[in-house]
């Protein structure tokens, strides 16, 4: 099931850091979600990383026509004016066009995202996607969107661009949202109207006081799971570049926690197997033996001490050859060797008797 997980804004989360956290279906709506420490989020596929508003921005550009891979590296530079930071420390993400010819792009400081995607990926999350939480408005082409939570609020556009701003205290129209209508009536582009929700624990705005100082129509409600819903068409996925390759090979084929119990659990049963099967094969061949002596015995009651009864039992069974005059094969065979080898005379007859060989050889001519 997809996962959905909030990167906590500070610099460096931690193991201990609460993020909010959200299971949800192919359509976006929430099956399970709650807040807590990275280890006890549960491991969903694929996983999206959503990015507080409060840490991306958002800009319009003009844009060359240049290939993907000289624009990524253009980007940087395009948008060093408006954060007045290093442009290697900068992540920035074309996205849709928008009016005038421009084009909305995403950016963010590198090094809080790197260090972001690590701390995911330490605990078994599988980074299929990284979006701005403002691409979880719903996608309309005319209302703009203003969320309202107790320790950030942001504005987005129906375009998809979002500005992050603190969430008002009095309950009036925040000045970013009246700066952003103000530029929009000057590009002739004013929303058809604005839907403002407020998540829990935010007091409700009065919508007509907005519509007042605002002049747009205004709608008010309350705001349910902030993670769940559908992607807008505008987000723009924020994993491109050197940022998909920062997994190292253990965390990039990393498996589920819930494959890895599978895993432990079939390596228990099968040493656990083997190890029933090690104790059958001695109990067999302890009976085995216990038979094996019983039998010597048996043939062999005479005898006291019984150490190795197949070689003691073979030395018994040679002395009884011996005792009735057969000898074991050996025995004829150095016997017969050593009567052959006695003389030159050629051998005309060999007998062999009680352990002893007798040779009668040729007559030799005069």
């Amino acid at each position: 099931m997809p996962l959905r997980l909030l990167l906590p804004p500070i610099d460096r989360p931690g193991a201990d850091t609460p993020a909010a956290w959200c299971l949800v279906d192919a359509h976006g709506a929430a099956s399970r979600e709650g807040i807590s420490a990275i280890g006890s989020v549960p491991v969903g596929e694929p996983v999206d990383l959503i990015l507080p508003a409060s840490r991306v921005l958002f800009a319009r550009l003009k844009l060359p026509k240049v290939g993907a891979s000289t624009l990524r590296e253009l980007l940087p530079y395009a948008v060093e004016d408006k954060l007045l930071a290093d442009p290697s420390q900068i992540h920035a993400v074309p996205g849709p066009a928008v009016a005038d010819g421009a084009t909305l792009v995403a950016v963010v400081d590198r090094t809080w995202l790197e260090a972001g995607l690590a701390w995911a990926r330490s605990h078994g999350h599988r980074i299929a996607r990284v979006v701005c939480e403002s691409a979880l408005v719903p996608d309309t082409d005319s209302a703009w969107h203003v969320r309202l939570a107790k320790e950030a609020a942001f504005l987005v556009e129906s375009n998809g661009y979002a500005t992050a701003f603190d969430p008002p205290m009095d309950g009036a129209p925040p000045f970013s949202v009246r700066v952003a209508l103000n530029e929009a009536r000057d590009r002739g582009l004013l929303p058809g109207s604005i839907r403002v929700q407020a998540s829990e624990g935010v007091a409700i705005p009065d919508a007509k006081a907005w519509e007042g100082a605002l002049e747009r129509p205004v709608t008010v409600e309350s705001l349910g799971n902030a993670l769940a819903g559908p992607l807008a068409s505008h987000a723009i996925d924020l994993l491109t570049g050197e940022l998909t390759r920062s997994e190292s090979p253990s965390q990039r084929f990393a498996l589920p926690r819930a494959t890895w119990a599978l895993a432990v659990a079939v390596a228990v049963l099968s040493l656990g197997l083997v190890g029933f099967d090690t104790w059958r094969l001695e109990s067999e061949r302890g009976a085995l033996e216990t038979e094996r002596e019983a039998l010597f015995r048996a043939a062999f009651p005479e005898a006291r001490t019984v150490v190795d009864p197949a070689l003691q039992m073979r030395r018994n069974l040679a002395d009884l050859r011996r005792s009735r005059g057969e000898g074991a094969s050996s025995e004829f065979l150095s016997a017969a060797a050593e009567a052959v080898q006695a003389g030159p005379v050629p051998v005309k007859k060999l007998t062999y008797a009680n352990g002893r060989a007798d040779v009668q050889r040729e007559a030799r001519n005069p």
